[in-house]
C-alpha cells in the first residue's frame, strides 16, 4: 500500500561483526507488552510472545495491515514459504499496525486473521509501539531474523520476494541442508510495465493532504455534514460527491440516503475500504460502472446482484472487492449508499498481473 507508498524496495542490513556494540544495534527489538496477541494461526498451541522464544529458529516478522491490498496479495507467498519451511525451523509472526481507526481494534484484527486463514501467530500492535521500535513506515514490511536474534534482511513493500526466500533458505540450510532439495518459488514480477500501471491509491478522507474529493467545498474535519453537488465528472483518482456527507481524516460518512461518490480510475480491478457505524445493520450500496450496473463477469467477490442491479452489503469494517474487469481500462465507478453512517475510506487497484491471489 503504502509508504506511508513504497513498492518494491529491498534494504539489506549489513551486519558489522567487529564489535559487540555494533552487533547489538542489529538485534531485533522485542515485542512490546502493550500489544495484544490474537494467536489465531497457532490454533491453540502455546507460542512465544518474545523474540528470545524464537532463538535457534529463522523468524520472519511481517508488518501488515488487514485493509492493505499489497499485504493481501502477498499472503499466498508467505503461506507457501510457511508450508515449505516451517518444519525445518522457519517461523512467521504477523505484526498488525492499523492505518485507519478500524485497524486499532484487536477484535477486527482477529477476525481478519481468521478470514485470511493465516496459520502463524498474530500480534495486534494497537498502540504502534512495535511499529516504531522497528522504524517501520510501509505495509507490508518484512524483517528476517536469524537464529541469533539479529536482523539480516528487510524487504519493504509488495514483491521482490526472491531475495527474502533465498536468505531464508541460506539460514535454514546451515542446520537443515535438506531445504536445498525444496524448489524455490519461480521468479515473479507483477509490476512489469506490460502488466499495466493503475491509478495510485486513493484516500477519500483528508489524509495528510492527499484527500481525493474533487468538489470545490473543502473538508470540514468535524461532525457537521456538508451538502455536496456534483460539479461534473472527476478526473482520474478523484472522487466527486453529491448528497450530504461528513468529511474527516479517516474517510467520509453518508448523512442521508441520497448520496453518491463517483470515482474515475484506470485498472483491471478496484477495491475499497468501507465500514458502517453499526456492523449489525448493513447498508446496501448500489454499485454502477460507466453509468450502469455491473455485469456478472465484472463484479468482485463482494458484489451481489438482484432485479435492481449490482450492489454491496457493507457490514464489517474491511476492504471490499468491487470490480474485476475482463481487461485493464479506464472507468467511472459510482457508490450510492441507501442509508446513513456508511463510511468510505479509500480505493486501491490491481493490474493485469495481480489477479492470482486469495480474495477473502
Amino acid at each position: 500500500m503504502k509508504s506511508v507508498v513504497m513498492i518494491l524496495m529491498v534494504l539489506v542490513w549489513l551486519l558489522p561483526t567487529a564489535s559487540a556494540a555494533n552487533a547489538s544495534a542489529a538485534k531485533a527489538p522485542n515485542f512490546t507488552s502493550d500489544a495484544e496477541w490474537v494467536d489465531t494461526g497457532a490454533a491453540g498451541k502455546k507460542v512465544s510472545h518474545s523474540i528470545k522464544g524464537y532463538r535457534g529458529h529463522v523468524l520472519l516478522i511481517d508488518f501488515w495491515e488487514y485493509t492493505c491490498i499489497n499485504c493481501i496479495r502477498d499472503f499466498r507467498i508467505l503461506k507457501r514459504w510457511y508450508a515449505k519451511y516451517h518444519a525445518d525451523g522457519f517461523d512467521i509472526v504477523g505484526v498488525h499496525f492499523g492505518e485507519f481507526a478500524m485497524g486499532s481494534k484487536a477484535l477486527n484484527v482477529r477476525d481478519a486473521a481468521k478470514r485470511f486463514e493465516l496459520p502463524w501467530p498474530i500480534v495486534a500492535d494497537v498502540h504502534g509501539s512495535i511499529w516504531h521500535d522497528y522504524h517501520s513506515d510501509v505495509w507490508p514490511n518484512r524483517y528476517l531474523v536469524d537464529p541469533n536474534g539479529d536482523i539480516v534482511l528487510q524487504v519493504k513493500g509488495e514483491g521482490n520476494n526472491a531475495p527474502m526466500e533465498a536468505k531464508i533458505r541460506e539460514l535454514l540450510a546451515s542446520t537443515h541442508p535438506e531445504v536445498n532439495q525444496i524448489p524455490p518459488d519461480p521468479p515473479e514480477n507483477t509490476f512489469l510495465p506490460g502488466c499495466g500501471i493503475p491509478t495510485d491509491e486513493t484516500y477519500v478522507g483528508d489524509w495528510f493532504g492527499r484527500g481525493a474529493i474533487a468538489n470545490s467545498k473543502p473538508y470540514r474535519n468535524d461532525s457537521q455534514a456538508t451538502n455536496f453537488h456534483s460539479e461534473g465528472a472527476p478526473r482520474d483518482g478523484k472522487v466527486m460527491l453529491s448528497g450530504r456527507w461528513t468529511t474527516q481524516q479517516d474517510g467520509i460518512t453518508s448523512a442521508d440516503k441520497k448520496g453518491d461518490a463517483e470515482l474515475r480510475y484506470h485498472a483491471r480491478s478496484i477495491y475499497a475500504v468501507l465500514s458502517v457505524n453499526n456492523p449489525k445493520k448493513p447498508v446496501r450500496v448500489d454499485l454502477l460502472q460507466d453509468g450502469k450496473p455491473l455485469d456478472s463477469n465484472q463484479g468482485g467477490v463482494d458484489v451481489h446482484f438482484d432485479s435492481r442491479g449490482s450492489y454491496l452489503d457493507v457490514s464489517s469494517p474491511r476492504m471490499y472487492y468491487l470490480v474485476k474487469n475482463p481487461a485493464f481500462g479506464s472507468h467511472l465507478i459510482s457508490l450510492q449508499p441507501e442509508g446513513e453512517d456508511f463510511m468510505l475510506h479509500s480505493f486501491t487497484y490491481g493490474n493485469d498481473c495481480q489477479q492470482d491471489f486469495e480474495q477473502k
